[in-house]
C-alpha cells in the first residue's frame, strides 16, 4: 500500500495520531537551468496540474491540467509527469499541485507550497546531500523503516538542491523465483513514499548498486524459467517510469546532461551514467555494471548466486564507451569542484584507496604487475589516473556501509554511511587500513562554496537509542574540509626516488624509500613523524597535508621537508615500472616511474656513510673506534652481531597493514658474506616497519680492518661499498 508524505512524516516524527493521507508520492528530477520534472503516484484516478513563481503564494505560471494514467504495473495507481518550464537559471521557485478527481468539475484542490532550485550559477553556494546503501530489505540486519523516514526527514530540513543515492535501494536479488514484473517493481514502488520525505523540494539523482541486477551479463542470461534475463529489463523500467533519471539529447532537458546514448531493446536508453554541472561543481555519475559482460559482483539469488562474480578482475569493465565519455567529460569541465559517484571501486570488493591500484581502476594486476597496456590497450590511463589528472575532488562510492573518508593522490575516497541501520554497525571496517572511519547510521551532506568545500557526516539514531550528549541524532560525526587550491600553488616536483639505505633507484613491497625534488612540502614545514601522528596504532599517511603514493598504494610518511620526503611503501606485491606521486594540499605531482622488484636489500648505515648500522649483542653499537669515539667498537672474529637491513621483501606472516607494530621471520634468510667468506646468518626477521635484522656470526677467519659486507636474497645485492670493522 502506497505510503502517505504526511503519515510517514508523522512516524518519522514519533507521532501517535497520523494526519489524514493526501494519496500522493511526488518526487523531483532532473533539474536544469530552466525546468525541472515532477513525478506524482497517486491511489485514484486524479486530474492535476502545477503552478508555480518566484514569489511564495504568487504563482505566474501552470502547467496544463492532465489525468493521471494507470499504473502499468498496478491496478490501484495512477501516475503523472509534469514538466515545470520556462524557468530562469539560478532562481528558488515555489509551486504546488491542483488536483481533483479525475472527470470531476468541481473545483481543483490545492496542495501545499514547496519550492526548487534551478541550476547554481558559478560562484554559488549551496547544498547538496548523499545516501549509501538503503537495503530497505535487509529490515532485521541493517534497515528500520522509522530509521530511514527520520533521516530523510532531516535531509530535507538541510535543505539540499538535490539527493543522490549511490546503489542498493532497489535490491531485488533476494526475491523469491520465479521473478515477476510485480516484484521487481515493486521494490521501486516501495522507495517512494520514502524519497517524498525529502520535502518534495529536493531534486533525486539515482546510482546503481550490485543487488539492483541491472547489468549486462544478467540481461545476456539465456531464457530460463525464473525470468532471470528479464529481471534487469524489469527493474530498469521500472526505475526510469517512476524517476526522473536524465539522459543526454532528451525531449525535456535537452542537452544539459550528458550521458549513455546507446539505446538497449526492450529498455531504450539507459540512463545509467549522467553528468551536469551545477554553481562550480561537476557531477557525474557511474555505472559499473551495464557496461561488463562479466558478472560484477554477486547475480541473481543474492550471496548463494548461480552466477557468481568472476575471479578475473579485468573481466570487469565499465566498458569502453563509458571510459571515453568519461575522460572527455572530466578533461572538457572548467569546473573547480569535479565530484564522482560509484557503488564501488569497480562496483565489487571492500575497501576504497586500499584497492583503487587495482585493474582497470589502477591498472595493477593481481601479481602487482602493470596491466592495463595489455588488458585495456585503447585506454590511455586507468580510472583512478584520470581522476588524478583531472583533478577529481571526491569520489562518493558505497557498498561497504559504512563511513570512511580517506586520500589518494589529491583524490578524496568518501564511503557513505547506511542511512537507517539500526544495528549503528561499522561494518567491513577492517577494510580500511587508513583514514576516518565511523559507524552507521546517518547522511553525508556537502557543502560547496567558491572557497571551499565541506563534508560533514550526519548521525541518526532512533529515539530510544539517543544518549546524549555524544549519541543525539543531528550530531556531526565526522567533518573535513577540501580548500580550493590557490592559484599560484606550487607542483610537486620529483626528480629522484631510490632505496632510503642503499641508494639503489629501486622499489620493493615494505621498504624505506627517499624521493627528492622540489616543493615536496609546505614551505618551512621540516620535520619527522610524531606520537600525535599515530592513531589507533596506525602509522600515519599524510603529514601537513603532505602524501606519496607508490603503484597506486599509500605509502607512510615518516619525514617530509620541500625537497626530500621519506616514505615506507605498503606491503603489497610490485614489480616492473611503478608510479611515484607526491601530494601536497590537493595539488599533485606528475607521475615519477621507479623500477620495483620484490626485494631492495640494503643496509643501513651510520650516518649515511659507509659504515653499516650495527651493534653487539649487547646493544652497543658496532664500528671503528673513530667513528664516534668512546661508542663505537669493532667486531671480533667469531662474534655474533646485529645488522639493520631494509628492504627484504616480506616475513614470514601476513603483515598488518599500517600498524606500527610489526613483526615476522623471513621464510628464507639472505646470504652475507663479510670480507669475502661467508657468515653465518642465525636469524633474519622484521622488528618493525620496514626495519628488519638479521643475527651473524663473524667468519672466524675474519681478517683485522674495515671489511666489505653484502648480503644477498633473491639473487639480489645490498650496496656496494658497504664496510664493517673487524679487530681481534
Amino acid at each position: 500500500m502506497l505510503h502517505s508524505f504526511l503519515a510517514l512524516a508523522a512516524v518519522a516524527m514519533g507521532s501517535s495520531q497520523l494526519v489524514a493521507a493526501t494519496n500522493f508520492t511526488m518526487i523531483l528530477g532532473q533539474p536544469t537551468d530552466k525546468s525541472i520534472t515532477v513525478n506524482v503516484r497517486a491511489d485514484s484516478a486524479v486530474e492535476l496540474y502545477f503552478e508555480y513563481g518566484t514569489t511564495p503564494t504568487v504563482y505566474s505560471s501552470q502547467t496544463k491540467a492532465a489525468t493521471a494514467g494507470a499504473d502499468p504495473n498496478s491496478n490501484s495507481y495512477f501516475l503523472s509527469q509534469a514538466v515545470l518550464n520556462g524557468l530562469q537559471s539560478d532562481t528558488q521557485y515555489y509551486y504546488r499541485m491542483q488536483y481533483r478527481a479525475a472527470g470531476s468539475t468541481a473545483a481543483f484542490t490545492p496542495g501545499a507550497q514547496y519550492t526548487f532550485q534551478t541550476q547554481r550559477a558559478p560562484g554559488s553556494s549551496f547544498v547538496f546531500c548523499v545516501q549509501g546503501d538503503s537495503h530497505p530489505e535487509r529490515e532485521k540486519s541493517m534497515f528500520d523503516p522509522k530509521l530511514y523516514a527520520q533521516t530523510l526527514t532531516a535531509v530535507a530540513a538541510a535543505k539540499p538542491d538535490f539527493y543522490v543515492t549511490n546503489g542498493d535501494d532497489f535490491s531485488v536479488d533476494t526475491l523469491q523465483t520465479p521473478y515477476t514484473t510485480a516484484s521487481v517493481t515493486g521494490r521501486y514502488t516501495l522507495q517512494l513514499p520514502y524519497f517524498d520525505l525529502l520535502g518534495r523540494t529536493a531534486a533525486l539523482f539515482l546510482g546503481t548498486g550490485n543487488h539492483e541486477e541491472t547489468s549486462l551479463s544478467n540481461y545476456n542470461l539465456p531464457t530460463d524459467n525464473a525470468n532471470s534475463n528479464q529481471v534487469p529489463v524489469w527493474a530498469q523500467n521500472a526505475r526510469n517510469l517512476y524517476y526522473a533519471v536524465p539522459g543526454p539529447n532528451d525531449p525535456i532537458t535537452g542537452t544539459f546532461y550528458t550521458g549513455n546514448s546507446a539505446p538497449l531493446q526492450k529498455i531504450g536508453q539507459l540512463r545509467d551514467y549522467y553528468a551536469w554541472t551545477w554553481g562550480d561543481a561537476l557531477f557525474v555519475v557511474i555505472d559499473p555494471y551495464w557496461g561488463s559482460p562479466a558478472q560484477v559482483d554477486t547475480g541473481l539469488g543474492g550471496q548463494s548466486s548461480s552466477t557468481p562474480k568472476t575471479s578475473d578482475k579485468w573481466s570487469v569493465t565499465h566498458g569502453d564507451a563509458q571510459y571515453q565519455w568519461l575522460k572527455q567529460t572530466l578533461e572538457s569541465s572548467k569546473a573547480k569542484w569535479k565530484f564522482i559517484f560509484a557503488h564501488h571501486v569497480m562496483g565489487t570488493g571492500r575497501g576504497g584507496v586500499e584497492i583503487a591500484n587495482q585493474n582497470e581502476w589502477g591498472g595493477v594486476s593481481a601479481d602487482g604487475t602493470w596491466g592495463l597496456t595489455k588488458n585495456r590497450p585503447t585506454w590511455p590511463m586507468p580510472i583512478h589516473q584520470l581522476m588524478v589528472a583531472n583533478k577529481v575532488s571526491i569520489f562518493f562510492f558505497a557498498h561497504d556501509h559504512v563511513y570512511a573518508h580517506q586520500q589518494l593522490d589529491g583524490v578524496t575516497y568518501q564511503s557513505l554511511p547506511n542511512p537507517a541501520d539500526n544495528t549503528y554497525t561499522a561494518f567491513n571496517a577492517d577494510a580500511y587500513a587508513s583514514g576516518e572511519v565511523v559507524a552507521n547510521a546517518g547522511f553525508t551532506k556537502v557543502s560547496v562554496g567558491p572557497a571551499a568545500v565541506k563534508v560533514e557526516y550526519v548521525r541518526q539514531w532512533l529515539p530510544q537509542d539517543e544518549k546524549p550528549p555524544a549519541q543525539v541524532s543531528g550530531l556531526v560525526a565526522h567533518s573535513y574540509a577540501i580548500p580550493a587550491v590557490a592559484a599560484g600553488s606550487p607542483t610537486p616536483i620529483v626528480t629522484k626516488v631510490i632505496n632510503a639505505a642503499g641508494g639503489a633507484a629501486t622499489a620493493a613491497p615494505n621498504t624505506w624509500l627517499e624521493i627528492d625534488g622540489t616543493n615536496l612540502a609546505p614551505a618551512g614545514s621540516t620535520r619527522t613523524w610524531r606520537g600525535s601522528d599515530f592513531v589507533k596504532g596506525q602509522m600515519p599517511v599524510q603529514l601537513d597535508g603532505v602524501s606519496v603514493s607508490v603503484n597506486g598504494s599509500l605509502a607512510y610518511p615518516s619525514y617530509i621537508s620541500p625537497t626530500q620526503i621519506n616514505v615506507l611503501t605498503s606491503p603489497d606485491a610490485m614489480s616492473g615500472p611503478v608510479s611515484v606521486r607526491v601530494t601536497v594540499n590537493g595539488v599533485v605531482s606528475s607521475q615519477f616511474t621507479v623500477q620495483a622488484q620484490v626485494t631492495s636489500p640494503s643496509f643501513f648505515a651510520f650516518g649515511g656513510g659507509q659504515y653499516i648500522a650495527a651493534t653487539h649483542a649487547d646493544g652497543s653499537y658496532l664500528g671503528p673506534a673513530t667513528l664516534y669515539p668512546g661508542t663505537t667498537t669493532p667486531a671480533k672474529p667469531g662474534e655474533a652481531i646485529i645488522l639493520y637491513a631494509n628492504g627484504l621483501g616480506a616475513a614470514g606472516k601476513a603483515l598488518n597493514l599500517g600498524s606500527s607494530v610489526q613483526s615476522g621471520t623471513l621464510a628464507k634468510a639472505p646470504t652475507v658474506q663479510i670480507g669475502g667468506a661467508a657468515a653465518t646468518v642465525q636469524f633474519a626477521g622484521l622488528i618493525s616497519p620496514g626495519l628488519f635484522q638479521l643475527n651473524v656470526a663473524v667468519p672466524p677467519q675474519a681478517p683485522d680492518g674495515d671489511l666489505p659486507i653484502v648480503a644477498n636474497i633473491n639473487g639480489v645485492n645490498t650496496q656496494t661499498g658497504a664496510l664493517l670493522s673487524v679487530h681481534k
